[in-house]
């Protein structure tokens, strides 16, 4: 009995020890700081708090309005050679979709009215308006100040309506394209008879909303410790956060 209760304490020591070899430090302890694309100026800033920022390309020139960065969120180390990076529109509800709704009842009882407004200039997208959940009563516009027919769309027999209200980006001939494609504003029930002009503010559906690119537990390989490959590119790093 003794001798068995001496091999099973050499044999827990055995695999104690096996464990603590295998458990070793990450070969490449501090990956964080400022990375640059080969060949180009986006930079990527892997900060220390775990977040991320994808900066938008240098303009030497200012001809159109930019945003200066294309994404931000959150990054991770899933081996000692792979990063995970999520963007923050997966875990939080961005600016973007806050909308300001003013409801007045004015001109012609026979029609609706819906303006939308947006901070800049109309960016490329097509503007949405469902009625009642009917794929027949539905409107698609590039324009922003629209006058419908309430006998064609709205019910007849009741004046509460339901109204969904969404974009579509216009991505014609674009090959590659990490941004949202579809916008869900809202879904809402109104009562057309007491008011019959919506004007819709998107205060905050700016550039750098529209344009925001979007990565889903994407994956960055650590190629060395000042060297990741991401997207078929390479980028080095060039300083600290």
């Amino acid at each position: 009995m003794r001798k068995l209760f001496f091999i099973l304490i050499i044999t827990n020591l055995f695999i104690s020890c096996s464990i603590k070899k295998v458990q070793k430090e990450p070969v490449f302890k501090d990956i964080s700081g400022r990375y640059k694309q080969q060949n180009s100026s986006l930079k990527l800033d892997l900060n220390t708090d775990n977040t991320y920022k994808l900066w938008n390309h240098e303009q030497t020139q200012c001809i159109i309005e930019q945003c200066e960065y294309t994404s931000i969120g959150k990054w991770s180390v899933l081996a000692d050679n792979l990063i995970e990076i999520t963007s923050e529109n997966y875990y939080k509800k961005q600016k973007g979709y806050k909308y300001e709704l003013k409801k007045e009842n004015k001109f012609s009882q026979d029609s609706l009215y819906i303006k939308v407004v947006f901070p800049y200039d109309l960016p490329p997208v097509k503007l949405n308006f469902y009625f009642n959940n009917y794929v027949s009563k539905s409107i698609t516009t590039d324009e922003t100040y629209i006058v419908i027919p309430k006998s064609k769309y709205l019910f007849k027999k009741s004046s509460n309506n339901f109204i969904a209200f969404n974009l579509d980006a216009d991505i014609a001939g674009t090959t590659i394209y990490k941004s949202r494609i579809l916008f869900d504003i809202f879904s809402e029930y109104f009562d057309t008879n007491k008011y019959n002009f919506l004007t819709i503010n998107l205060p905050y559906f700016d550039v750098c909303f529209f344009e925001f690119e979007l990565y889903n537990q994407d994956y960055i390989y650590i190629k060395n410790k000042k060297t990741l490959i991401w997207n078929g590119n390479v980028w080095e790093k060039i300083g600290k956060d």
